[in-house]
């Protein structure tokens, strides 16, 4: 049995509308289909899993829980059949306000999840118009609620900046909601515009402005102050924790370069070492692979030694834990800039304590391209 923990995504592909900034792979499908798919999610499991040492599971989307909680008890006690979950402490699965009811969450709470991840993104109305969301802020607060009663005790949510029509004030009364909710941790992303999406062609159309770069930066900056202040640790560049407790162990392995494997249509895997591959993203060609085939795999790539050292270093500087700057010149061989750390000191991106590069929020934000300058 392989011992070393394994964190495990489950992609589940499904929404019921899809949103108009979102670039990933999902599809609106009927009942039948969704059960054809969880049926291949369960074999692809037995084929990959088996043996393996957990860590961490992780059911995302897409909307997980538009597979039925009867699916979901099916998958976990297949999972602890046939795997070593006993160091699996951390289960989670993602969710949309108005997509789960409070009765499937205690069944999801019942079966063994014990994290949500809810997906508010804003707690104004017009906000998530904007996004595309088809859930109002009521529904967001009364999912959280839901969650509370039915026996969750660590919540994560999300909450999205950067969308046109957003100010700075805006942002900020936005995460003033957080101080009522009390959730355990808190996920503040940029919206990416990608091409092809509804809102990149309103925006290209001119019907919607995104805010710049540097009202962006500002909008980073008022989430790491207003949360802080309500007395989050902002571990991640992204990411808030009501305490160490709380800090996702699933992410943080991802963060960590710590193996994992991915279940799905375009789910990606990583042996902890230098490979990684990833499945097809197509639906139809993933139930098919899965039907005919050992593996739905598309595509597979080793990582040179310089590329492991440039993630370590990138990934490290997301994280207000650091870099141990000895541990990453032993392990890759590769050399720190002492200039330009020393630089990003006098900016205060970092500080430098018992041989760790540790970033401020400032840091966090430039990590990759300060991690290109250290290792240059």
């Amino acid at each position: 049995m392989i011992t070393v923990p394994t964190g495990l995504y489950v992609h589940v592909p499904f929404c019921l509308k899809k949103c108009s900034y979102c670039a990933f792979y999902s599809e609106s499908r009927d009942q039948l289909a969704r059960e054809e798919y969880g049926e291949m999610l369960l074999l692809e499991l037995e084929r990959r899993v088996r043996s393996r040492k957990l860590g961490t599971v992780y059911a995302g989307g897409g909307t997980p829980t538009l597979l039925p909680p009867e699916f979901w008890k099916r998958f976990l006690i297949k999972l602890d059949g046939i795997a070593d979950t006993a160091d699996a402490r951390e289960l989670t699965i993602e969710t949309n306000p108005g997509a789960v009811t409070e009765k499937e969450l205690y069944e999801l709470r019942r079966i063994g999840f014990n994290r949500l991840s809810v997906g508010v993104q804003s707690f104004s109305d017009a906000q998530l118009r904007v996004l595309g969301r088809i859930h109002t802020s009521k529904s967001a607060i009364d999912t959280f609620s839901n969650a509370r009663k039915a026996g969750f005790s660590n919540i994560s949510i999300d909450l999205m900046y950067g969308v046109p029509n957003l100010s700075v004030k805006s942002w900020a009364e936005d995460l003033k909601c957080v101080e009522e909710l009390d959730p355990e941790n808190v996920s503040c992303y940029e919206l990416s515009v990608e091409e092809g999406t509804p809102i990149s062609e309103a925006i290209n159309r001119g019907e919607l402005s995104k805010p710049d770069e540097s009202t962006c930066q500002d909008m980073y900056f008022a989430a790491d102050e207003i949360l802080t202040e309500f007395g989050y640790s902002h571990y991640e560049v992204s990411s808030y924790a009501r305490g160490e407790s709380f800090i996702s162990q699933h992410n943080s392995g991802y963060w960590n370069r710590a193996p994992y494997i991915g279940l799905g249509p375009s789910s990606h895997s990583f042996n902890g070492e230098a490979s990684r591959s990833w499945n097809v993203s197509s639906i139809d060609e993933y139930l098919q692979k899965i039907k005919t085939c050992d593996s739905a795999e598309e595509g597979r790539e080793e990582i040179t030694v310089e590329q492991a050292a440039l993630e370590k270093v990138m990934l490290g500087l997301r994280c207000s834990s650091g870099i141990d700057l000895e541990e990453i010149e032993t392990e890759t061989g590769v050399l720190i800039s002492r200039d330009y750390l020393n630089s990003m000191v006098k900016q205060s991106k970092a500080i430098i304590s018992e041989g760790r590069l540790q970033p401020t929020a400032k840091g966090m934000l430039y990590a990759d391209g300060d991690a290109l300058n250290l290792i240059g």
